[in-house]
C-alpha cells in the first residue's frame, strides 16, 4: 500500500511537530561518559562526587525528575533523571558552557503544561533557556520558539532574576510555543515571531470581537498584526485548543496555537479581508495553502482537513476552475471543475489498493451524475448511464442485469445469486412483482416463487428433475 503525498507529508510535520523540529534525537542516544552512567540499583546517585553549579533540584513538580548542573571540563552541563523509572539514566538538558547558573524555575505559558526556564551568565550577558517535558518519552526539549522572546528580556540587563522574567513573561499573548509549524515556503511567514506582533482583537466563538475578554466570554480566538505592506497587514489568527483552561491567580491560560497566517486589508474582520497569500494550519500541519484576491480564493490551492482528505487545483473568483485531483479515503479522483461544477468524465482510481475502493470512472454535467459510468469494487464491475443523478436505463451491476427507471429497477432482471444460481424477475418501482425464476449454474429450472409489490406471495414451487413441480 502506498501512502499518499499528502500523508507523508501531514505525518513528517506532525512528528516534528512537539518541539520546534529539533527534538534532540540525540538524546535517545547519548553516550554518557565521566562517570554519569547510572546504576539501576542507586540510579539517584549518578550526581555524586561532582562539583555542582547549583544546587540539587530533585522531584521537579512536571516530571518528578532530579536535576543537576554539573561543572565538566568545557563547562556546565544541566543532566537530569527520572530515577524512579526502570532503567533509568541520567539524560542531558543542555551545554551551558562556561556559565553560572543564577535561577531555575517554573512558569506556566498555556494550559497544557508549565515551561521550565534556566537563567545563567555567560560571558558577563544573561541568557534564558526555556524546556518543555514531554510525558510520553519523559524527555525534555528546548522550546526555541520561544527563544526570541527570552533573548529580548535579557537584552542590556544588569541585573535579572526570576520574578522580573515572570512578569516580562505575562505580558505575551497567550500561545503554546512547543508546537512545530509546517513549513509554508513563503518566507515572510515561515520566519514570523509568533511572540512579537500588535494585538488586533480577541473573538468569540462565532467570531465577534471581544475588547476586554472574561473567562466568561469565552475568547477562543485572537489576531494579531505583524507588518504593513501597502495597506495590506501581515496577520496571524491564533485558536483555542479545545482543551482545559488554566486559572493561575488573575492569568486565566488556554492552548492556543496558531490558526491561519494570511494578509489582510481589514484585520479586525474575522474573515472577508483576505488580499494574498494566506496558509492555514491544523495542529501545525498545513491545511490549505493559496492565494486571496479581496477576500475571494484565486489561482492554486491545496487543501487537507486530515490524513484522509486532500485536494489540489485551481480557484477563479472563489470557485474551483479547471483540473483538479482529490484523495479521499484511500481514493484519488482527477477530472475539471467548471464554476464550482464538476463537468465531463472523472477519473476513480484506488490509490492505497483497498479492497472496498472503487475504480473506473463518471461523467458530470453541471455538478450532477450524467452519462455513462463504469466502476468496479472488489472485482465486481458495475455499469451504465445516469441521468441527472439518477440510473437510467440498461445497467449492469453486482447483482444482476436489467434497466433502472429514476433510480429504480424496473421490467425483467436477471439477477446472480451467491450460489452461483440465476434469477430471472419482473420489477416495478423497483420491488420483484409477478414470477421469479430459479435456474442452477447449468441453467435447470430449481425452483418458482411468486411476489407482489416485492413481498413472497404463497409458496415456493421445488422442481424435480424430471421437470415436474411439487
Amino acid at each position: 500500500m502506498r501512502a499518499h503525498p499528502w500523508i507523508i507529508r501531514r505525518l513528517s510535520a506532525r512528528y516534528r511537530r512537539l518541539d520546534e523540529g529539533i527534538r534532540m534525537k540525540w538524546l535517545w542516544a547519548i553516550a554518557l561518559t565521566a562517570g554519569l552512567a547510572c546504576q539501576t540499583a542507586g540510579a539517584a546517585a549518578f550526581y555524586e562526587n561532582k562539583t555542582l553549579a547549583h544546587p540539587l533540584i530533585e522531584g521537579l513538580q512536571e516530571s518528578s525528575a532530579t536535576l543537576a548542573f554539573i561543572k565538566e571540563a568545557g563547562g556546565v552541563k544541566g543532566y537530569y533523571c527520572i530515577c524512579n523509572m526502570p532503567n533509568a539514566e541520567p539524560r542531558l538538558l543542555d551545554d551551558f558552557g562556561q556559565a553560572t547558573i543564577e535561577s531555575v524555575f517554573l512558569m506556566s505559558l498555556d494550559s497544557e503544561d508549565p515551561t521550565r526556564f534556566v537563567l545563567f551568565r555567560q560571558n558577563e550577558q544573561y541568557r534564558i533557556y526555556a524546556y518543555k517535558y514531554n510525558d510520553n518519552d519523559h524527555l525534555y526539549s528546548r522550546v526555541t520558539r520561544l527563544q526570541p522572546a527570552l533573548d529580548r528580556i535579557t537584552a542590556g540587563q544588569k541585573h535579572l532574576d526570576a520574578l522580573t522574567i515572570k512578569k516580562a513573561l505575562s505580558q505575551n499573548t497567550p500561545l503554546n510555543y512547543r508546537f512545530y509549524y509546517e513549513e509554508s515556503g513563503v518566507p515572510e511567514f515561515d520566519q514570523l515571531d509568533f511572540s512579537q506582533g500588535t494585538l488586533v482583537s480577541y473573538y468569540g466563538q462565532y467570531y465577534d470581537p471581544l475588547s476586554n475578554p472574561t473567562p466568561d466570554d469565552e475568547p477562543y480566538f485572537y489576531k494579531k498584526t505583524y507588518q504593513e505592506k501597502d495597506g495590506r497587514f501581515l496577520t496571524v489568527t491564533f485558536w483555542r485548543w479545545l482543551d482545559g483552561t488554566l486559572v493561575e491567580g488573575n492569568r486565566t491560560l488556554y492552548n492556543y496555537q496558531v490558526r491561519r497566517i494570511a494578509w489582510e486589508t481589514a484585520p479586525l474582520k474575522f474573515t472577508g479581508s483576505e488580499d494574498g497569500q494566506s496558509v492555514s494550519y491544523d495542529s501545525g500541519s498545513i491545511s490549505a495553502k493559496g492565494a486571496y484576491k479581496q477576500g475571494v480564493r484565486i489561482g492554486p490551492w491545496s487543501i487537507s482537513k486530515d490524513e484522509k482528505y486532500s485536494a489540489s487545483g485551481h480557484f477563479a473568483e472563489g470557485k474551483r476552475e479547471g483540473q483538479w485531483s482529490i484523495y479521499q479515503d484511500g481514493q484519488t479522483l482527477d477530472g475539471e471543475y467548471h464554476n464550482d461544477l464538476r463537468e465531463g468524465r472523472w477519473q476513480l482510481s484506488n490509490y492505497d489498493e483497498m479492497e472496498w475502493v472503487a475504480t473506473g470512472f463518471q461523467t458530470y454535467v453541471h455538478g450532477q451524475l450524467n452519462g455513462p459510468s463504469e466502476l468496479t469494487i472488489a472485482g465486481n464491475t458495475e455499469r451504465g448511464n445516469y441521468v441527472d443523478d439518477k440510473r437510467q436505463g440498461p445497467w449492469e451491476t453486482k447483482a444482476g442485469n436489467g434497466d433502472y427507471t429514476n433510480d429504480l429497477q424496473s421490467g425483467p432482471w436477471t439477477l446472480k445469486t451467491d450460489n452461483g444460481h440465476t434469477q430471472t424477475v419482473n420489477f416495478v418501482a423497483g420491488k420483484k412483482e409477478g414470477e421469479l425464476r430459479d435456474f442452477d449454474a447449468n441453467g435447470v429450472l430449481t425452483y418458482i416463487e411468486h411476489y407482489k409489490a416485492g413481498v413472497l406471495s404463497g409458496s415456493r414451487e421445488s422442481v424435480l428433475a424430471a421437470g415436474t413441480s411439487r
